[in-house]
């Protein structure tokens, strides 16, 4: 009887909560979703250090030196996921120069990209708080959180200091954007995912231990689903000349997988080798990824596969480029592997 009459009055304390602050504000562990939703960064060996791709609906920070690949990286995420879904509209938060030639060169559909030219920091906050409020994008990007001035800061002169102003500023942004992007547990809703474009800056005076830093303060690494750090690695080369780089990316935090992957891919900002200006060598990304994993099994100098052999990498990249169902293949099976 007691049992009874507790589960009694639990069952109506949830009720009342459910009927006062909103449905399903408080379910039962079984009813919530079982996985995190994802969506793509367009690139596969991204997609499988964060465990399938951004945590959907979250906030994820890419992080990196100056033409590290940052801006590519967010141009590459907004382009795969509307090749995926023609509904699948992005706001692009240009704090710094907007190039459209550039996103358009990665894939880009401008049409369905609304780009907001503001570095006021309380009227970028309240614009995104606004939008995931009410639906109207799938994913945000701040290019970049650095660039970003408080309002009392730009009307002072430059003698006077503002110290701290734009971390408190970030840090209240965060707490009262969870409401915004809050979505149902246990049925599909709309979600807005969030991507912030960052850069490392030299802490004063640090003799030991890790002396970078990430401007906007400490509060909002804890908001963070991933921060994803990406840096050159080293340049693609034609003729002694630069026409691209290979970035290197690691998860700095993921809430959702394992942290401290490391991923590469090669980009192209010059036509070289078969590549236009903002391509990403996608095709010898799955294929370093099945090589490693022993999808494709390696003898010598031949490369073998399905029953099928190619002498030298250069060969077998060739056949799969040229074969779309092996492509489609081997990324399901990689796929598979790690997740």
């Amino acid at each position: 009887m007691r049992i009874d009459a507790t589960r009694e009055s639990l069952d109506s304390i949830i009720s009342a909560i459910n009927k006062k602050y909103g449905e399903n504000i408080i379910v039962q562990g079984n009813q919530v979703k079982e996985e995190v939703p994802r969506i793509t960064t367009g690139i596969l060996a991204y997609d499988l250090m964060l465990g399938g791709g951004w945590p959907a609906n979250q906030w994820s920070e890419i992080i990196g030196d100056e033409s590290s690949g940052k801006t590519a990286l967010a141009y590459k995420t907004i382009a795969a996921n509307q090749a995926l879904d023609p509904d699948w509209v992005a706001m692009w938060i240009a704090a710094e120069e907007f190039v459209p030639d550039y996103a358009k060169a990665i894939g880009v559909d401008l049409d369905r990209l609304w780009v907001v030219e503001t570095n006021i920091m309380e009227q970028v906050y309240d614009l995104i708080i606004r939008a995931m409020e009410n639906r109207a994008v799938d994913c945000i990007i701040l290019d970049s959180l650095p660039a970003l001035v408080p309002g009392d800061e730009a009307e002072k002169m430059m003698d006077e200091f503002t110290m701290g102003l734009g971390a408190r500023l970030t840090g209240k942004f965060f707490r009262k954007s969870s409401k915004a992007q809050k979505r149902s547990m246990v049925v599909e809703d709309r979600g807005c995912t969030g991507l912030i474009i960052n850069q490392w800056r030299e802490k004063i005076g640090v003799m030991y231990g890790d002396p970078r830093t990430t401007p906007g303060g400490k509060a909002k690494n804890f908001h963070y689903f991933a921060r994803v750090e990406v840096k050159r690695d080293e340049w693609i080369k034609e003729k002694d000349e630069p026409v691209g780089q290979t970035i290197r990316a690691r998860t700095m935090k993921n809430k959702t997988y394992r942290p401290q992957q490391v991923a590469v891919v090669d980009f192209y900002f010059s036509e070289a080798n078969g590549f236009k200006l903002g391509e990403f060598d996608t095709i010898k990304d799955i294929v370093n990824i099945c090589i490693s994993v022993e999808i494709i099994t390696r003898g010598g100098a031949y490369y073998n596969y399905n029953g099928q052999k190619w002498q030298g990498k250069e060969a077998l990249l060739n056949a799969v480029r040229e074969d779309l169902d092996m492509q489609a293949e081997l990324r399901q099976k990689a796929t598979e592997y790690f997740l």
